[in-house]
């Protein structure tokens, strides 16, 4: 049996959620919001965490990139309505193992956990993900995320505890990454991939 921390902004799904995966797993507890996510993992040290991607105060993207920098070695699926492609790479560059689609999650979710707690992959097979697109790492995610919501590169190092120096290199990586040649345009790109609160 592995523990699990499930994150949606909406209680009556994420009840639901946890009615398809007891008794065989055990529910940790279940965050409202991606701040209360990484807060919940902090604290309870799960095998798995299952996350939405539009939530309030911060994504589930976001939040997975920032999981995966307190814990590498943490299993995150997301669990989404969303079936655009860009959503799926911006969740897949950011951490995570598995993404299902909720109106999937009663034929596909347990069958998506097994796979990732096994140490593998589960994508709806309704997506295309293309691997080859930018992979970010999770803190090239946080600087973009932050210098989307319009902060400075000093705002941001204060906010991430690295230099403007620092915050600037990355934003020159990720621009080169993603083929962005402007700061709208990496804008566009952190809205296309969910990354935007």
């Amino acid at each position: 049996m592995s523990n699990i921390i499930l994150a949606d902004d909406h209680l009556i799904v994420a009840q639901g959620i946890a009615s398809i995966l007891q008794p065989e797993h055990q529910i940790l507890a279940i965050a409202k919001d991606g701040l209360e996510l990484v807060e919940l993992v902090k604290q309870h040290q799960p095998d798995l965490v299952i996350t939405d991607i539009s939530m309030p105060d911060m994504t589930g993207i976001a939040a997975i990139a920032t999981l995966k920098r307190i814990n590498k070695h943490l299993k995150i699926i997301c669990l989404t309505m969303h079936d655009e492609q860009e959503y799926a790479e911006g969740a897949i560059a950011a951490g995570a193992k598995g993404y299902v689609l909720k109106h999937e999650a009663s034929e596909s979710l347990i069958e998506a956990v097994n796979q990732v707690l096994n140490g593998g992959t589960y994508i709806s097979t309704s997506i295309t993900v293309d691997t080859d697109k930018p992979k970010l790492s999770s803190r090239q995610i946080s600087v973009l995320r932050l210098l989307a919501q319009g902060k400075s590169a000093r705002q941001v190092a204060d906010e991430l505890f690295i230099s403007p120096r620092t915050v600037e290199f990355h934003k020159y990586s990720i621009m080169k990454l993603v083929n962005a040649k402007t700061s709208a345009e990496l804008i566009q790109y952190a809205l296309n991939h969910g990354l935007m609160d």
